[in-house]
């Protein structure tokens, strides 16, 4: 069947079985040439220019279904999981880093009780949700700004008995601390970043305190959600400073004895002690087997080691999850 007519034909055209007529189009004088198409349904004419617009609708459809199908691209082994979980502590501890350093910078210029330098600290707060107060030190360890304003108290206060004070003032380089117990009744760790005067002149630290757990599981919850893989950090001493089960939360594998028993100590002494490794345990009363990797996350002369922990079934192979 003849389906199309082009306004450049001048005669009228039958269909080849007589079930219609195409008929060329009047055109006025504006009509563009050669830029109106029709096609044959039984008797009527369609502008054919709507149908790449329908078919280009049913193509954002399944690009759309597709998309959302597949979705991103997840982590299929340990290996793969930890490589992620160590990149992105790394990343996210990189930039509170930078929010230290934007801050000190200006605080060094404006002054360490300046409203401009309070109001660089603040924003630095904003960048991180997390962090839970941020404080301005002399170099004689004197406390001159806390934000936000609940830590106002602290203000004038002397703080050289902290071990990182201390470690702060002497280093005068970013650090990063181990985690110590906050005024609000859970861990913290603190990040410090030196502040320097126009003139080059060592003037203090501003260091931030958030929660290293919820700094981390910002960055593997997503990782191992629907998973069969648990994550589980510790500091290089085995203290936890994040697990999935939260009240697992500040226990030391390593030197609490009543944390679990002279094997699982082992296991764990094994992995604070290296930086990155492989291994299996097994739990023999509940006849139970992990298959571990881990790695080491950490910037400024801090060591986090990252665990992620695979459930084995009694055939050596990955469990089930449902």
């Amino acid at each position: 069947m003849e389906l199309m007519e082009n306004n450049h034909y001048r005669h009228r055209r039958r269909s080849v079985h007589g079930e219609g007529t195409i008929l060329k189009p009047r055109l006025s004088q504006d009509t563009p040439p050669a830029k109106t198409r029709y096609i044959l349904i039984t008797s009527q004419k369609i502008p054919i220019m709507r149908i790449p617009a329908f078919f280009a609708t049913l193509f954002i459809i399944a690009m759309v279904i597709g998309t959302g199908c597949t979705g991103e691209a997840r982590p299929s082994s340990g290996g793969e999981v930890l490589q992620e979980a160590v990149t992105g502590i790394d990343d996210e501890l990189t930039e509170v880093r930078v929010s230290m350093g934007e801050s000190a910078r200006v605080l060094g210029e404006t002054g360490l009780t300046s409203t401009t330098g309070k109001e660089a600290v603040r924003q630095a707060m904003l960048n991180h949700p997390y962090a839970e107060s941020t404080l301005v030190v002399t170099k004689d360890s004197i406390v001159v700004m806390a934000v936000p304003d609940d830590y106002a108290g602290t203000v004038g206060s002397d703080i050289s008995s902290h071990l990182e004070t201390g470690r702060s003032i002497r280093e005068q380089v970013p650090l990063v601390s181990e985690v110590f117990p906050l005024a609000e009744g859970y861990a913290g760790v603190a990040q410090s970043y030196p502040i320097f005067g126009e003139d080059g002149e060592y003037l203090g630290f501003a260091s931030i305190a958030y929660r290293p757990d919820t700094l981390i599981g910002r960055v593997v919850a997503p990782l191992v959600d629907g998973t069969p893989y648990e994550i589980r950090v510790i500091q290089t001493d085995g203290r936890v400073i994040y697990d999935m089960v939260p009240e697992e939360i500040g226990k030391n594998l390593v030197a609490d004895s009543a944390q679990g028993s002279p094997a699982l100590q082992e296991t764990f002494s094994r992995i604070a002690a290296k930086p990155s490794g492989s291994l299996e345990y097994s739990f023999e009363e509940q006849h139970v087997t992990k298959r571990v990797v881990w790695g080491t996350a950490g910037i400024d002369g801090t060591e986090w080691r990252i665990i992620v922990i695979e459930s084995l079934d009694a055939g050596g192979v990955p469990a089930a999850t449902g």
